[in-house]
């Protein structure tokens, strides 16, 4: 810490003597910088920050720092300056210590920084952020604390004294205000010392002709003459055949996404064609981030594209094939969201939810949460999908003996005849239980659907299961499975030391057919129907032998509730993730 400090010392010595140098008239290095109070400091001691002289003169006389030797001098590239001129160093700059004599450097007008729109908008003291033509022109626009128009920040602020007039707490108005019957500083010195005669000359809001064209009141209006090249501001009037360039502020735009826009003052005080308004498109992405919802908008009753959101469009939300409305909006299929004026939405879009456990054919082949995997060995095995983006199976098919899981991109799930890369693979310790995380969120439909999941304890035992697994001796890609019913059995059926993390299977008995379970069926789902709904309940655990492809013996299901809790948690969050409205503001 102290080569820190010494490093500092060395560095304002260094500013000091360049500035003395450059300003002979700040301090003399032979004398020492005479403060007003008659006294005297070093000439490191000027202009640093800290005030070294009794009455502050070094720095800035009492509490005005119009009076100040720092100015006009200027700051090296690693320095920044406080605002009445000191320079410190750029590491001591909102630092959340006080290194300014008038503690500038820890304003938030300059440390706390917007987002989106750093050059347009800046802090107040209490945080809220408005833009930065605000401060210093008269007006309280920070309601919290007052803070856009402190005299200690104001005084120092550019006004251009020719055209403006600076009121007495600081602020910078148009001459054209001064004198004109209207409170524009928030003190009135504006107004004070004005003569009935000299109100009547000054009065800018004469609607008589001769005083050309009045600029409507728009925050986001940027305007410069066009000729002239100086900037006008909002309620003030341009004399006849002058020519503006209107631009607009804040990431507000002209209809069209035009960038700016030209109008010229024509005789008798009107403009040449309307002046344009400032819109903000609402961000369209917020409609279209999702698979699991669809909009169809329209503007004063009439159906438009869903881009270049103009304010008061109407998006109207429904939810994608195979998803439904979540529960806090009940049973409306669809709800509404309005483009506001600022350019933000009404309300904040809600994701559906996919539909989970139901057939969306006759065919009872067709099961869209059943999935095949594969890996580069050619070893085959079954998957569920729980969520939109993850496949339950069972971990030896992703692992041998005692390896490590396969790398993801020697997995691959097939999902309705298609071939899904795998971006994780999450093993479940000692139980024969993994999670596929795939690279894609999926696109649900008639044919892909998650399978629902319950902590019912009566659907958890029931006696009645079944599975869905590869066509018997085919190795044939296809999104039709082959359906085989299961009694569940008491544990002791599949051995004596079986424990409550797993369940019993055996193909139920058919008197028309041998029903065997398949080394291709490992690590499929054994579900169960409840009222038409379909739930997992168990994750099949067939490890063949070298000789055994096939058989109809009980057979070990992990039982699903019995899975680590890490993995339960990963499959209920795993959903869409909501649009980030803050990117759009």
């Amino acid at each position: 810490m102290w080569k820190v400090k010494f490093f500092l010392i060395i560095l304002l010595f260094f500013v000091n003597c360049i500035r003395a140098d450059d300003d002979e008239e700040i301090c003399d290095h032979d004398e020492g910088f005479n403060c007003t109070d008659g006294s005297s400091v070093d000439c490191l001691e000027v202009c640093n920050g800290t005030k070294g002289c009794p009455d502050g003169s070094d720095e800035f006389l009492w509490n005005d720092i119009t009076k100040s030797p720092c100015l006009n001098q200027e700051c090296p590239n690693d320095h920044v300056q406080c605002n009445y001129g000191a320079c410190i160093p750029l590491a001591a700059h909102c630092d959340n210590n006080f290194d300014c004599a008038d503690k500038s450097d820890e304003w938030k007008y300059y440390c706390n920084i917007h987002k989106e729109n750093p050059e347009e908008f800046k802090s107040c003291e209490s945080g809220d952020f408005i833009p930065k033509n605000k401060f210093c022109n008269g007006e309280i626009d920070c309601p919290k604390d007052r803070s856009d128009e402190f005299p200690h920040l104001c005084n120092l602020w550019p006004c251009p004294l020719d055209t403006h007039y600076r009121c007495d707490s600081g602020g910078c108005i148009p001459q054209t205000k001064k004198c004109n019957n209207i409170k524009d500083c928030h003190d009135n010195s504006d107004e004070k010392g004005c003569s009935t005669s000299r109100n009547v000359r000054k009065n800018p809001v004469s609607t008589t002709p001769s005083q050309g064209c009045l600029i409507r009141r728009d925050s986001n209006y940027y305007i410069k003459n066009e000729l002239e090249n100086y900037i006008i501001y909002p309620e003030e009037r341009v004399p006849v055949n002058t020519r503006i360039i209107i631009k607009c502020r804040n990431n507000f735009v002209f209809h069209g996404n035009y960038s700016e826009q030209r109008r010229v003052c024509e005789r008798h005080g009107t403009w040449n064609s309307p002046l344009p308004h400032c819109i903000k498109y609402c961000d369209e992405r917020i409609l279209s981030n999702s698979k699991s919802t669809t909009a169809l908008c329209s503007f004063q009753g009439s159906k438009v594209d869903c881009n270049k959101i103009v304010p008061d469009t109407i998006a109207k939300v429904s939810c994608a094939d195979s998803y439904k409305m979540p529960e806090q909006l009940g049973d409306f299929a669809s709800y509404e969201m309005t483009c506001k004026t600022d350019g933000k939405w009404s309300k904040r879009k809600a994701n559906c939810e996919p539909i989970c456990g139901r057939y969306a054919s006759d065919n009872a082949s067709v099961a869209p949460w059943h999935v095949g995997v594969k890996t580069d060995l050619n070893e085959r095995c079954g998957g569920t999908i729980v969520s939109p983006s993850i496949v339950i199976t069972a971990l030896h098919c992703v692992q041998f003996e005692d390896d490590p899981a396969l790398s993801v991109d020697k997995v691959a799930v097939i999902i309705a005849e298609n071939s899904v890369n795998v971006s994780e693979i999450i093993a479940g310790g000692q139980i024969d239980v993994a999670l596929l995380k795939l690279s894609e969120i999926l696109t649900l439909s008639k044919s892909i659907r998650p399978i629902c999941i319950t902590e019912s304890v009566y659907i958890a035992s029931s006696t009645k299961a079944f599975l869905h697994g590869w066509p018997k001796d085919t190795n044939k890609v296809t999104d039709v499975f082959y359906k085989t019913e299961l009694d569940v059995l008491p544990p002791h059926n599949c051995g004596a030391n079986l424990n409550g993390t797993y369940i019993c299977v055996r193909p139920a008995y058919k008197l028309d057919r041998n029903e065997t379970l398949c080394e291709g069926d490992s690590g499929s789902g054994i579900i169960a129907e409840s009222d038409g709904v379909n739930y997992i309940i168990g994750i099949l655990s067939f490890k063949p032998g070298r000789n055994v492809k096939c058989t109809n013996e009980p057979i070990v299901a992990v039982m699903f509730n019995q899975i680590p809790d890490s993995l339960k948690t990963g499959i209920s969050s795993d959903k869409e993730p909501l649009f980030d409205m803050n990117l759009s503001m």
